[in-house]
């Protein structure tokens, strides 16, 4: 969070320049094309991109009345956060995060959408990309040459699955859950990773700027789903489980040209994507192997560094669902596929382009040349990477120390450029310290891991009454250590003062707080009472003799009262209204006695029991009803003295 505000307060102070802003990759250029040349050494972009795809799509639907052709509407919005930034005149660095949304609006055709529903999608964070660009200029005046690998990484976060599904019933397109695979984009990430290149060149004339890219890109992508087939009445007839791996290598070329108006850029762009392993026809003339989009845009920029981009787009390829769907139609059919033969009809990887197209981007360049650089990083245990409350000091030099950020687990300090000692330090740690060198107008991550000063803490946990050891758990806030059969147990952590609790089943919980001293082991014994927790006796009307009932709960106390010699208790006798107060009073006594003499006679130790007698006094319902009166006739127990907690 520091470092978010430190940043932001350099952009408002700065004025920067607009003509270096970012493509989609983070790198200089257009939206799909990337510039050769390069900023100015300093740099830095952000970008955020929006886009918003619209495709009408011709399916079969299988409905109850048969096959029908319907026209459903794909929905794709498409997000990056861009940041590009020049390391030197022909150096730059780019990387973007996207965020993918994917939406169908099913048309309503016999009563379709009553089994169907509207709408079905998903939606989330897709993937991040890194990409570098080296560049040169042979030409000294109009022309860059240059090259610009990239990888991007999946970093999926939408719904259930990474497959578009349809949870409101049968969708029409395959069936109720399944994933949509007849989608342009039915997946939200291209696969676990995906790497590439291109060549780049870019043309300075009189009136306008050429921009052409040329590569080659590599997508891996996993599915792995059951495929059904269904019969007439939408019953699932046979099933196969897909578990395949997509390999596609691509052609990848992008053009751009550039018209500069003053503060306005108009421009338009042409990217073809050729997928080398899909080229194959059906005999029908129809291939499904290119995907070719035109996009026209204009560019705005302001003399405060921000700019602004609207952009269309148009794909003149066709898009044939059945394509799409790996393999699905032909399961259907009964046709036996391998696993190469469903991967040819595998989801482009990052999806077929929409027909059409609407996108506006906001972006703002920046010169952090001669500003301040900010440092920032975490500090974590070296042992289990937990994030730590540290100090970061930099003695001999002005600048004040800074903490830990409790919300971000981060620190951020804003550094001019120099030489710095850096000292890092937190309680029960072994501080450390390390000599950097900071340039100017940087964003340096430094990282530290701290060794704990660790101590240790044995002993036993036991029964209080009997001495007994128990199975149980020590545990302490980051940590917790079993006892063995002997109720020992042991437990490292690092020094301080710490707070460790025992508990046993059946027993209540002990804590005591122990100093932990460095390299030493202390000892901590833990002696636990049984949770006591008897049932009430009760007596027939007018007598004090013991019921059968009565009898099999006061052997229950006593086997507890016998294990347990440490634990005193008080007898109550209870009584119901009716009768005088006097012999109410007597009779209550004599109950109360009754149970002790019980007790006695199965071995409990006369002196841990006592007894008193309440009469009428302290009834548990009301005495309006024969069933409360029964619930008054009752014996109580009440603990007077239980083993030390």
């Amino acid at each position: 969070m520091k470092k978010f505000i430190v940043l932001l307060s350099l952009l408002a102070f700065m004025a920067g320049s607009a003509f270096a802003l970012p493509s989609y990759s983070g790198l200089r250029g257009l939206n799909r094309t990337v510039d050769a040349r390069t900023g100015e050494a300093g740099f830095l972009s952000v970008g955020l991109f929006t886009f918003l795809g619209i495709s009408p799509d011709e399916r079969t639907a299988q409905l109850s009345s048969g096959e029908t052709e319907v026209t459903d509407v794909e929905y794709s919005g498409t997000g990056y956060f861009n940041l590009g930034y020049a390391v030197s005149s022909s150096f730059e660095l780019g990387a973007n995060v996207s965020y993918l949304m994917n939406q169908v609006k099913r048309e309503d055709v016999d009563n379709r959408l009553d089994t169907t529903g509207d709408w079905s999608g998903d939606d989330g964070f897709s993937e991040a990309g890194l990409a570098f660009k080296v560049t040169f200029n042979p030409d000294a005046e109009n022309l860059w040459f240059g090259i610009a690998p990239w990888a991007h990484f999946s970093v999926y976060d939408g719904g259930d699955n990474n497959f578009v599904y349809n949870g409101d019933e049968w969708d029409g397109i395959w069936e109720m859950d399944d994933p949509m695979f007849q989608l342009r984009r039915p997946m939200m990430s291209s696969g676990d990773m995906s790497f590439g290149g291109d060549i780049l060149s870019t043309m300075e004339l009189d009136a306008v700027t050429l921009h052409l890219n040329a590569g080659y890109h590599y997508y891996k992508q996993n599915f792995v789903f059951t495929d059904r087939r269904f019969d007439a009445s939408h019953n699932v007839i046979a099933t196969e489980d897909v578990d395949i791996e997509v390999v596609d290598p691509v052609i990848h070329v992008a053009a751009g040209i550039e018209y500069p108006l003053n503060k306005t850029t108009l421009f338009a762009e042409v990217e073809w994507r050729h997928f080398l392993d899909r080229e194959f026809e059906e005999g029908d003339g129809e291939r499904f192997d290119d995907c070719i989009e035109v996009a026209p845009g204009a560019r705005f920029t302001f003399d405060s560094g921000f700019a602004m981009d609207v952009t269309g787009s148009y794909c003149i390829t066709a898009f044939d669902p059945e394509y799409n769907d790996l393999g699905h139609r032909y399961f259907q059919q009964g046709v036996a596929q391998t696993d190469e033969e469903r991967a040819r009809y595998a989801p482009f990887p990052g999806g077929y382009s929409p027909k059409y197209g609407l996108g506006v981007n906001l972006m703002y360049t920046v010169d952090l040349n001669a500003h301040p650089s900010i440092l920032s990083g975490t500090v974590a245990d070296a042992g289990s990477g937990e994030m730590l409350d540290a100090t970061i000091s930099f003695p001999g030099s002005e600048v004040e120390s800074v903490n830990t950020d409790a919300a971000s687990d981060m620190y951020s300090v804003q550094l001019d450029k120099d030489t710095y000692t850096i000292l890092v330090e937190a309680d029960g740690y072994i501080s450390v310290s390390e000599t950097i060198e900071v340039p100017s107008g940087e964003n340096i991550t430094k990282n530290f891991t701290l060794q704990s000063m660790n101590g240790t803490v044995a002993g036993t946990v036991t029964d209080a009454g009997t001495g007994a050891p128990l199975e149980g758990l020590v545990a302490l806030a980051g940590g917790q250590a079993s006892t063995d059969i002997n109720g020992e147990y042991s437990i490292e952590c690092p020094a301080g003062t710490k707070t460790f609790t025992a508990s046993a089943a059946g027993y209540s919980n002990q804590s005591r707080t122990v100093e932990i001293l460095a390299g030493e082991t202390v000892s901590q014994n833990f002696e636990l009472g049984i949770v006591l927790n008897f049932e009430n006796v009760y007596f027939d009307y007018n007598s004090y003799n013991i019921r059968s009932d009565a009898s099999a709960v006061l052997d229950q106390v006593a086997a507890v009262l016998i294990s347990n010699p440490g634990v005193s208790i008080m007898i109550t006798g209870n009584t119901d209204s009716d009768g005088a107060p006097e012999y109410n009073q007597g009779l209550a006594e004599n109950r109360a006695s009754a149970v002790r003499n019980y007790l006695i006679s199965k071995g409990v130790s006369e002196g841990s029991l006592s007894t008193v007698g309440y009469g009428e006094d302290r009834p548990a319902a009301p005495n309006t009803t024969d069933e409360n009166k029964a619930l008054n006739r009752r014996s109580e127990f009440t603990i007077l003295a239980a083993p030390i907690q």
